[in-house]
């Protein structure tokens, strides 16, 4: 129990500080959206520890991933940024992760209702985001009012929507496969 234990907590921040190097290294801009809005990968290793172990991994890894990034100076959107991020990233975890156990526990395992659980993640993220943009993250970067409504609509609405199902699809190509390393029970294959 104690070996499982110390386990998971390795896998958590082994897999946080992957998700802050994929920010740290991968972070591009993609037309046609806001050049401040910027993809990183960095999300993809907590949505498989999200479907591995737990939407409360998840959320800690997006925590390590933006406590990190804030660290490091890269971020060109300072703390506000790094918020911005981890709200987004949490609610996409939270949101498979307890969408995807509920269908396990109706007995839905089939590989097209994780990606269902996936796209409803997805679409949690961008409606708890419409909000936390427009009353706070966009505020702080001057922008108020209607123009912040609009913003977060129009501008972050559909980019949150392109991340979320970029990184969930490519967590959901491997996640089954890392699936027996991340929850200790890895075999060794003699050839």
């Amino acid at each position: 129990m104690r070996n499982e234990r110390l386990h998971r907590l390795v896998m958590i921040a082994m897999l946080g500080a992957m998700a802050f190097l994929l920010m740290f290294f991968g972070e591009v801009y993609i037309p046609p959206f806001a050049e401040f809005l910027k993809y990183d990968p960095g999300d993809i290793p907590a949505v498989v520890a999200t479907y591995t172990l737990g939407p409360a991994a998840g959320v800690a890894i997006q925590g390590i991933k933006a406590g990190l990034f804030l660290l490091s100076g890269k971020g060109s959107t300072g703390w506000v940024g790094a918020l911005a991020n981890f709200l987004a990233g949490a609610s996409l975890v939270i949101g498979a992760g307890v969408s995807q156990q509920v269908f396990e526990r109706f007995g839905f395992k089939h590989w097209g209702w994780t990606f269902l659980s996936a796209a409803i993640g997805t679409v949690i993220m961008a409606a708890i985001m419409i909000p936390a943009n427009a009353l706070f993250v966009y505020p702080l970067w001057g922008m108020r009012g209607t123009a912040a409504w609009v913003g977060a609509l129009t501008l972050s609405t559909p980019f949150n929507l392109f991340k979320g199902m970029l990184s969930a699809s490519v967590s959901l190509a491997f996640y089954r496969r890392l699936e027996p390393f991340l929850l200790g029970r890895a075999t060794n294959r003699v050839a």
